[in-house]
């Protein structure tokens, strides 16, 4: 504190009426208040440090975690405020001080404790909290959601979500068409139709009627029987349709009805359903009617005539002109000979349809153009049986007119690629048709029988199993095993 603080007014005597006192009892008395003031500022300070302590304290007791920098810098810095103070302020003017040194001293350590706690608390639960509402949240979706929404989610680039796949499990075949069992069967009926009608003219209307009860005799048996043993109805897929024009193609426009009937029921109920149906037969099932028709009633099924004669006259053609539906031998059973043109375009006697090569080769391009079937096995059978016949005797001259006479057009390409009795790999397939037509020459010109096309054709069906084990295909990248 300054002098100037502690003036001390002194009244004159000349005022008061007293005696004038003295410099040095002035100074006396100045000394005094000084000594009295220091005492009150030092009791203030000490009461200050005290109470400033206990906060100190406390937080040391309590906030063990904190530095004890921060916590004595406050107590310095109060300390040293306290200490520069100015003295001469009264004693009410530090108490406010003091009560309101204790407000400020008390606010940051209450705050530090709430904070001090609270903050690592808030930090090590929010990551906590956050996976567990991640979860519930998946797992609610997951529950909720099929699970081929799962499967099928798109991936969106995430690291834990799932990446975009699809599997398919079936069975085979995995590479799929738009061609079905129905479409291929139709195609192969369409292809007929051309033969039918060539037939239906050179033979009169009794070819469509044989071809007609041969039709319904194998659609009706095949639909009882799936009937009466309660498999699927497959009558629509037109394989017995194509079964049963096939068989009356092969039978002489003169056979009793009650024949050709016997004949499509035992194509379809012995050959093709008791083995499983459609898929499971081993051999042609028309053909091996055909077979079983020819063993039991040989006279019937020899019993050719001669082509319309129309289309001889229009020719310009004298070998049939004088006939008219008469009983006679075929060209290869060595009746009455015809030459090319007549064998190419039909005039000639023989089965419904296998008379008229043209309408053959039509429908056997369309066949081609529509993919149903390959050229590799007929023209490997024709040429085989060409080769073969030169081979064994008959005149190259000839071998023109012996390829288009007979069934061998309609066996080649509308029999012998038969999709469930011939082989399915390449190299099989050649071998098959190879033996067809060696079977077919010896047949023709060493056997009794004047044609040999549908048991050739039978005999190799028999070895298609044989065939597709050994003819089996090289992988591709697989190395031979050396021994």
């Amino acid at each position: 504190m300054d002098e100037k603080d502690l003036k001390v007014e002194v009244p004159s005597e000349l005022e008061n009426g007293t005696d004038v006192k003295t410099n040095e009892e002035v100074s006396e008395n100045v000394a005094e208040v000084k000594e009295a003031e220091t005492e009150k500022v030092e009791t203030a300070s000490t009461t200050e440090e005290t109470k400033s302590e206990r906060p100190v304290r406390e937080r040391r007791e309590r906030a063990s975690r904190e530095p004890r920098e921060r916590t004595e810098r406050p107590v310095r810095e109060r300390k040293s405020r306290v200490v520069s103070d100015d003295v001469s302020t009264s004693s009410e003017t530090v108490e406010n001080s003091e009560s309101g040194e204790e407000v400020k001293t008390e606010r940051p350590v209450r705050e530090r404790r709430e904070r001090a706690p609270r903050e690592p608390r808030e930090r090590s639960e929010r990551p906590a909290r956050e996976r567990r509402e991640r979860s519930t949240e998946t797992s609610d979706a997951s529950e909720g959601r099929p699970t081929r929404e799962r499967r099928e989610r798109p991936a969106r680039g995430g690291r834990n979500e799932e990446p975009q796949m699809k599997l398919f499990v079936g069975s085979s075949p995995h590479i799929r068409s738009e061609a079905t069992v129905s479409t291929v069967m139709r195609d192969v009926v369409i292809a007929l139709i051309p033969t039918l009608l060539a037939g239906i003219y050179f033979f009169g209307f009794r070819a469509l009627l044989v071809t007609l009860v041969s039709v319904i005799f194998a659609v009706g048996s095949e639909y009882i029987y799936e009937k009466l043993t309660h498999r699927p109805i497959t009558i629509k897929d037109y394989s017995a349709v194509i079964t049963g024009m096939l068989l009356a193609f092969n039978v002489p426009v003169t056979i009793p009805y009650w024949m050709v009937a016997l004949g499509s029921m035992f194509a379809i109920i012995i050959v093709k359903q008791l083995y499983g149906g459609l898929g499971m037969n081993f051999m042609n099932p028309a053909l091996a009617a055909r077979a079983a028709l020819m063993a039991s009633f040989p006279t019937a099924m020899a019993n050719y005539v001669a082509p319309n004669s129309g289309i001889s006259n229009l020719i310009n053609s004298s070998t049939y002109s004088s006939l008219d539906a008469t009983t006679f031998a075929t060209p290869l059973s060595k009746g009455t000979q015809v030459n090319f043109l007549e064998a190419f375009i039909g005039v000639r006697g023989g089965c419904i349809g296998e008379v008229s090569t043209i309408c053959l080769l039509i429908g056997a391009g369309y066949l081609l153009y529509r993919g149903v079937i390959q050229l590799r096995i007929p023209l490997v059978f024709i040429s085989t049986t060409a080769v073969v016949l030169a081979l064994t005797g008959t005149p190259i001259a000839k071998l023109p007119i012996q390829l288009l006479m007979g069934g061998l057009i309609l066996g080649a390409f509308f029999m012998a690629t038969d999709y469930v009795s011939a082989p399915v790999n390449r190299k099989a397939q050649i071998f098959f048709a190879i033996g067809c037509g060696i079977i077919t020459a010896l047949i023709r010109n060493f056997g009794n029988l004047p044609e040999g096309v549908s048991y050739s054709i039978l005999f190799m069906n028999i070895l298609t199993p044989l065939l597709e084990k050994y003819c089996v295909p090289k992988v591709f990248g697989e190395g031979r095993v050396k021994k």
